[in-house]
């Protein structure tokens, strides 16, 4: 998210409050402020991987977890089920500014001694409301459930539709087209997707898939049914990327995100846990070549330079089957760009991808996403526990480098964001 150094700082030592706010995009409910919800109340679940292992793909659905509260001019019913929610959160702190000295200024709402006092605001959720329970220990009380609309898209069927692909293209279709198919549902755009180059490289524009894992005996080899979400999650698998629902004033915007590089560092937490060990990127890539008139055979790339120390580990694509393409003039067939996840313009989206599994309970920084890198300042302990101490007196640390693969915000006031990257050696 956009947001300068200067404020990320202020926000992580200085923050005086925040103020959240629960919006109807569609005008159909009041706004609910910070009079009806529970203290502390709010969990947030969101993440781009939840496998074993670092797996691409993703298109998970976040959940956002709040309890109402009735008052005297306002009653919530189990009819906010099915209703359009998006979740603002405002971070209040001094701005950094200083101000002239004065006999007239004086603490108040806007200003802090010797500082002005400015406002960042984030949208945290944007999805629709799958419950409400009225708690059973407050019947004033009323527990809501909302997922962003990654959850519907899991939902609704896709298998005729995908066969009418197939029947009208059966020389395949291009994966970056399959993105708009899958978003808009029944004629209708479900959800926006928001601009990204990824659609518009080599990959997603040269090349056609044919196959995905689940097929339907119609036109293949076995009756399974396949969602459009399925389908999302395929095709974001081919080419390295997860797919998310970015929160935003209305109803959200579906977005292709790639691990990013960027890092940022906690230097305290409260829980910590990480493996010894740190898990390798993969070095080889695995995909089945196919058409109608040529049996499916699995070739294999490698990239220009493999990482020192890294284990041999291949990232299999078998199982879906991209189909030949005509020669382009310049690199052979087009199917080669996929060589590209390696050493073209994507550069290093697959391979380098190294990070130390583990869990943490740190500090709640809206700013960090998903699929960001990060690292964490670890204290060095001796065996009984007692921290290490250098030559100068000061506290021996490492800094723990890793992936925010799945998270959960809790809280209003005290934001803390359990973390966790799962992987396997």
């Amino acid at each position: 998210m956009d947001i300068s150094s200067k404020q990320r700082e202020k926000i992580i030592n200085e923050l005086m409050y925040n103020k959240l706010e629960i919006t109807f995009p569609d005008n159909d409910e009041a706004t609910i402020t910070e009079d009806n919800i529970a203290s502390e109340s709010m969990t947030l679940k969101q993440a781009v991987c939840d496998e074993s292992t670092l797996k691409f793909g993703g298109c998970i659905a976040s959940e956002f977890n709040i309890d109402l509260i009735n008052t005297m001019d306002r009653t919530f019913t189990h009819a906010l089920v099915g209703k359009w929610i998006s979740v603002k959160l405002t971070q209040t702190f001094p701005s950094g500014d200083y101000l002239l000295p004065s006999a007239t200024l004086y603490p108040s709402a806007d200003l802090f001694p010797g500082e002005t006092i400015v406002s960042k605001e984030f949208w945290i959720f944007s999805g629709i409301i799958d419950s409400a329970e009225i708690n059973k220990s407050d019947n004033n009380m009323r527990n809501v459930v909302a997922y962003d609309v990654m959850s519907k898209l899991f939902e609704w069927d896709a298998t005729n539709r995908l066969y009418g692909i197939w029947k009208s293209y059966p020389d395949g279709y291009k994966i970056g087209d399959l993105f708009v198919i899958c978003l808009n549902h029944n004629g209708h755009m479900v959800i926006t997707l928001s601009d990204s180059h990824y659609l518009n490289s080599s990959i997603a524009v040269g090349t056609t898939v044919r196959d995905f894992k689940t097929m339907n005996k119609s036109w293949l080899e076995n009756s399974d049914k396949i969602s459009y979400g399925e389908i999302l999650k395929n095709t974001c698998e081919m080419i390295g990327l997860f797919g998310v629902i970015k929160p935003d004033s209305g109803k959200g915007v579906f977005t292709l995100k790639a691990l990013t590089a960027t890092e940022e560092t906690y230097n305290f937490y409260e829980e910590f846990h990480a493996e010894e060990f740190t898990s390798t990127g993969y070095t080889e890539i695995d995909v089945s070549i196919g058409g109608e008139d040529r049996n499916a055979k699995i070739m294999n790339f490698e990239p220009n330079h493999i990482p020192d120390g890294a284990i041999s580990k291949v990232y299999d694509m078998t199982d879906n089957v991209i189909a030949w393409q005509e020669n382009d003039g310049t690199s052979g067939a087009t199917v080669h760009r996929l060589h590209d996840l390696f050493n073209g313009t994507p550069g290093k989206r697959i391979y380098d991808c190294e990070y130390t599994p583990c869990t943490a309970t740190l500090d709640g920084r809206l700013w960090r996403e998903a699929g960001d890198r990060i690292q964490i300042r670890v204290n060095k302990t001796d065996v009984n526990g007692d921290y290490l101490y250098d030559e100068d007196g000061e506290i021996m640390y490492e800094l723990v480098n890793t992936i925010i693969l799945s998270r959960t915000i809790t809280g209003i006031q005290a934001l803390t964001d359990k973390i966790e990257a799962k992987g396997i050696e």
